[in-house]
């Protein structure tokens, strides 16, 4: 039988004393209603201060003691006082001093009379007290626990005796501070004082933390946070030895400012000269704006004056970032890196850092407006290449490039349709146009010690006409595609016969540069339908989708356009140049194009019987291929072009095929006293009776294998959310993103093959393999290991291996790379908890000296 009750006592309550909250049958009868109104009107405190209603419960029984206005509850005792909740064997409750008592009773069960039942458990509001006895005031929300555990902000507070002397503090006598959930602590801070400042810290004298029971050091003094989300303080370092001296890195302090900023400083020093300091800034206000500013400089020295390898460097490296929604139609992102060429590899172990070849910069602004086709894109950007060499682009910047797009629309289109529904042809017409500003500036290293700067910018204009009327089961489609550009400067050129060298002029003046190109399209779908009716395949289907295209486009080199210069070489020959050579965009076209293009499409796609009860048939795609040709009827020679093919395939779920190659239909021939080959206009198929040579090829194969994904535990899902959310504020050198245990193994392989041979002569080949390796080897152990392998050099790239262990408490994680020149491994043991996560023992061994 469980006994209940219900105290509702307010301050208007019609009370004078807590006693009325006790049934008394023997009480005299109640005041004429007179009073009784004038009572009404009046608030009445209640003197034991209770303002809200008190629930209470009991299994065993509740006795009231009238006399001592006290409350008894013996067997499962519950208590609930707005976020007060109070669970224990027996409970006592005395009305006018506002004092519970808890405590439990041995356990008859235990011989030895050591195991009691029924300790109290006190829960206030988010923190959880554990006690052999709890005396606890809910007026003054003070408290007493003997033989205490307390769980306050994820961490967990033993004592002898635990008093709450105010709503957020704590006197811990004989304190235990650990975050083990353990019943028997894996690790634990002792002290013989301990204060606690619920959200704030915890202040304790003197400090020893025991491993397994065993102390492993001791301070004079501790002050361990407790507050949640960001806090100012100081950065833990990390200190050790290698090639460069001996080291203390990321030393420095970490800045909360607001609830919208931070910011931070930190250093890594170096016995033998070396160093780095970094500072990095946040700021962000949701759902509006958000970004960061970090710089780093430092000096890196490697060797001794006087040795074959010694240098001595200055690198630095300024990032910007920012992140703006002005509206739903209004959106600026910034991502713009400056750093010195060695940056990386003076002070990074990071692998993608490592093997990065250059640094783009990005500062983009969009813009669309609703209800339109129009939309407008402002970008500047910035190429670095990080291993300039003689003949490379080091630095190529686009200082800006505004660009202006109207997608398809239709001029001639109104709401109204004809009587069967479809648009009329001139309903059909539509249009796009583009518009393209660039201002790019390239820096160009010509010697190590020289360079050549060239500015280049232009205009283009692009308007695409089309409309798509059908004529029974094929589509008709016209085109024109109209282009122009606009240019500030163009070349002369002429021939000096004093020294037979060709003059090239620069002329600045805004001109412009008309091209066009007309056409016609014709395009279908043919359906071929198989149903063998065996193995459970219930049908093969066969999609042909041929398109032929008509296209026309003058020769732009004729002297009527303007836009080609001639001049007669020291021969005699005159020699034809483009006067907007290497202009922004594409070159001025040369020739005339009349050029017949066919492209076939081919899907085969199969379906096969239902396997699951819900009866709809599986659908496979079994071959997607392309093929593709085009003729010139306006060349002279050569008139085919190569033949494209594409293919795309899947193995069911398990591999993954795709590739392209060409084929050459033309004879190549060599050059006896030049050794100088070519295609010659003989075609293959009549000379050698084949249909031609294949010029490039390229396969990849990929497949990906995996365990059947492991169902989250009730009610763990929130807390692996949370926990893979982005921490705030200053994290570890080395924290990584927690390993997901629910896919039991994972295997990725990947094979690419490239070949490329235009000169039957020559081949070039470049062939990797590529494997990803994951699994659990218990539900604590993760192993992954990632490499690739260069069959045509015979080498591992990138070999790298991690182990993970969940270690309860603490965590082991294990990174390996175990060949090359960025070979290293670092062990790492830390404890878990996000405020003690710079307790860790670090060991690493680097063939650079970098840490």
């Amino acid at each position: 039988m469980v006994l209940c009750g219900a105290l509702s006592l307010h301050a208007a309550a019609q009370v004078k004393s807590d006693t009325t909250a006790v049934p008394d049958t023997l009480r005299t009868p109640a005041r004429d209603s007179t009073a009784a109104k004038k009572d009404s009107l009046r608030v009445v405190q209640s003197p034991s201060g209770i303002d809200s209603t008190v629930v209470y419960s009991a299994v065993d029984s509740i006795i009231y003691d009238l006399s001592k206005k006290t409350m008894y509850l013996f067997g499962k005792g519950d208590i609930q006082y707005k976020e007060l909740r109070l669970k224990a064997e027996n409970i006592d409750v005395n009305w006018t001093t506002s004092l519970l008592n808890a405590a439990g009773v041995p356990d008859t069960s235990d011989s030895t009379g050591k195991t009691y039942r029924g300790l109290p458990d006190l829960v206030d509001g988010n923190e959880t007290y554990h006690g052999f006895t709890i005396a606890y005031n809910f007026k003054s929300k003070k408290g007493k626990i003997d033989v205490g555990k307390t769980e306050i902000e994820k961490g967990l507070y033993y004592g002898e005796a635990i008093k709450k002397i105010d709503t957020d503090v704590l006197f811990v006598e004989d304190g235990k501070f650990t975050s083990c959930d353990n019943e028997h602590p894996h690790y634990f801070f002792a002290s013989p004082e301990m204060k606690v400042i619920v959200k704030d810290k915890i202040v304790a004298r003197p400090v020893y933390m025991y491993i397994a029971d065993v102390p492993v050091f001791a301070l004079p003094f501790g002050i361990f946070p407790s507050e949640r989300g960001r806090r100012s303080g100081l950065i833990a370092p990390a200190y050790g030895e290698s090639d460069r001296g001996r080291y203390l890195t990321h030393l420095g302090y970490y800045w909360a400012i607001s609830d919208y900023m931070d910011w931070n400083a930190r250093g890594d020093l170096y016995s033998k000269g070396s160093y780095t300091f970094y500072t990095d800034y946040r700021y962000a206000l949701r759902y509006t704006f958000g970004g960061s500013i970090s710089a780093s400089y430092g000096r890196s020295v490697v060797g001794e004056v006087g040795d074959p390898g010694y240098s001595d460097d200055r690198v630095f490296n300024v990032h910007v970032g920012h992140g703006q929604e002005f509206n739903p139609t209004t959106r600026l992102i910034v991502d713009f890196t400056f750093m010195s060429g060695s940056y990386y590899q003076r002070t990074s172990n990071n692998l993608n850092d490592l093997l990065r070849q250059n640094v783009i910069s990005n500062a983009t602004l969009t813009k669309y407006w609703e209800g339109t086709p129009n939309s407008m894109t402002i970008n500047i950007s910035r190429d670095q290449n990080l291993v300039p060499k003689p003949g490379l682009i080091e630095r190529r910047e686009v200082l800006p490039s505004f660009s202006f797009n109207h997608a398809q629309s239709f001029p001639f289109r109104s709401s109204r349709r004809s009587g069967s529904g479809e648009f009329a042809w001139w309903e059909m017409i539509g249009y796009t146009y583009s518009g393209q500003f660039q201002n790019i500036n390239t820096k160009t290293t010509l010697t190590d010690t020289s360079f050549s700067l060239d500015e280049n910018r232009g205009i283009i204009h692009t308007l695409s006409v089309n409309t798509s009327p059908r004529i029974g089961y094929i589509s008709i489609t016209p085109f024109f595609n109209f282009t122009e550009k606009w240019y500030d400067r163009y070349i002369e050129r002429r021939f000096n016969p004093a020294d037979s060298s060709v003059i090239t002029d620069v002329n600045r003046a805004l001109t412009a540069v008309h091209t066009y190109q007309v056409g016609i399209a014709a395009s279908t779908k043919l359906f071929g339908i198989l149903q063998p009716g065996i193995f459970g395949i219930t049908g093969i289907r066969h999609q042909l989708s041929p398109t032929i295209t008509y296209t026309y486009q003058p020769d732009f080199s004729k002297q009527g356009y303007g836009y080609y210069g001639r001049y007669t070489d020291e021969k005699g020959v005159e020699q034809v140049y483009d006067r907007y050579e290497g202009r922004l965009f594409s070159p001025t076209p040369r020739g005339e194009v009349q050029a017949i293009s066919l492209s076939v499409g081919n899907l085969f796609e199969m379906k096969t019987l239902a396997n699951d009860t819900t009866g709809q048939e599986n659908k496979i795609q079994l071959l997607n291929l392309g093929l593709g040709i085009s003729y010139n009827l306006a060349a002279d020679s050569l008139r085919f072009s190569e033949l494209s093919m594409n293919f795309r395939t899947n193995i069911g779920q398990a591999l993954s095929i795709g590739g392209s190659a060409s084929y050459n239909l033309y004879k190549f021939v060599v050059d006896p006293t030049t050794s100088i080959g070519r295609r010659v206009n003989t075609l293959l198929l009549t000379d050698q009776g084949r249909l031609g040579d294949m010029t490039n090829f390229n396969i990849s194969l990929g497949t990906r294998l995996s365990g059947e994904k492991k169902k989250a535990k009730a009610g763990s899902a929130q807390t692996d959310s949370l926990a893979r959310k982005p921490k705030a504020g200053f994290v570890g050198l080395y924290d990584q993103e927690e390993p997901d245990f629910s896919i039991p193994w994972n295997l990725d392989l990947t094979w690419n093959f490239f070949q490329n041979q235009f000169d039957p002569r020559f081949k070039s080949r470049s062939s990797t393999i590529s494997a990803s390796l994951g699994f659990n080897l218990t539900e604590t152990w993760k192993f992954t290991a990632s490499a690739s392998y260069d069959v045509v050099n015979r080498v591992f790239a990138a070999p790298q291996i991690t182990i993970y262990r969940d270690l309860h408490c603490w965590e082991m994680n294990f990174y390996w790379v175990p060949t090359g020149q960025y070979r290293n491994f670092r062990l790492e043991i830390k404890l878990k908890a996000p405020q003690l996560q710079d307790i860790k023992l670090t060991k690493q061994v680097n063939a650079r000296g970098i840490y």
